[in-house]
């Protein structure tokens, strides 16, 4: 019999192989109603909702990662324990370049490893980097889209209440030195993902959605973001279609 995997409460062969990641809940429960054909949940347990279903005749599941990287790294783990092979994970994230408004959207090529979980697996000297295939894939799809991104390094970290609008004392003094680096955001589960799946040779991607600026102020409505994050969502859905099309050679 095979092994049951502790958090996501799947085996080998119960979830499709191409995986949306978003962290909310809520999220994997809107992309499963509205995105896929033939939608069945799968799994709910803890912050870990799991649907499969297919899109554009591919098959394809969304797994919400809760908070963090520590749970992101949980369900990628078990996932590639099961068998699954390409994830994008589909958020928002805090923009840190006066040029990115609020409902733009950003493809990252790389993350900033402040977080604490990826160092548990390898020094932070090993780089936290996107899939070059699954970049190449949300390039064209947001290309067929005819939708315009950002392409670049986003800064991953654990602490929300340190680096956002709702922080103590001086936010924008702490983002500073990112924010002249050109890191493009701020999220909290990249680096992990993107880490983890360089170890376990499986393909990681990530498109998000700013859902304010930490250096303007500006902030989206709730319309004008969900309609950048049901964009977003197509253009990732859309990568995975694409990814799995072209299994054993190059895009």
């Amino acid at each position: 019999m095979e092994q049951v995997q502790y958090h996501i409460r799947c085996k080998k062969g119960e979830v499709n192989k191409a995986v949306l990641l978003p962290g909310n809940t809520e999220r994997a429960d809107y992309i499963g109603a509205k995105f896929f054909q033939d939608s069945e949940k799968i799994v709910e347990n803890r912050e870990f909702h799991i649907y499969n279903g297919s899109y554009e005749n591919k098959p394809m599941a969304v797994c919400s990662t809760g908070i963090g990287c520590m749970s992101a790294a949980v369900a990628i783990e078990e996932l590639t324990n099961i068998g699954c092979k390409y994830f994008i994970r589909v958020g928002t994230c805090g923009s840190l370049s006066p040029e990115i408004n609020p409902g733009n959207i950003i493809i990252a090529t790389g993350a900033v490893r402040g977080d604490g979980a990826s160092k548990e697996y390898i020094p932070i000297e090993y780089p936290a980097v996107a899939d070059y295939h699954t970049v190449t894939a949300l390039r064209n799809r947001a290309k067929k889209e005819s939708t315009d991104y950002d392409l670049g390094i986003i800064r991953t970290h654990d602490a929300f209440y340190m680096e956002s609008p709702f922080a103590f004392g001086n936010y924008k003094k702490r983002v500073a030195i990112w924010a002249e680096a050109g890191v493009l955001a701020i999220e909290n589960e990249a680096s992990a993902l993107y880490v983890i799946g360089s170890l376990r040779k499986v393909q990681v991607g990530a498109i998000l959605v700013a859902a304010g600026n930490l250096i303007t102020g500006k902030k989206g409505t709730k319309d004008e973001l969900q309609k950048s994050i049901d964009k977003a969502i197509t253009i990732a859905a859309g990568a995975l279609v694409d990814l799995q099309k072209g299994e054993g050679k190059k895009i």
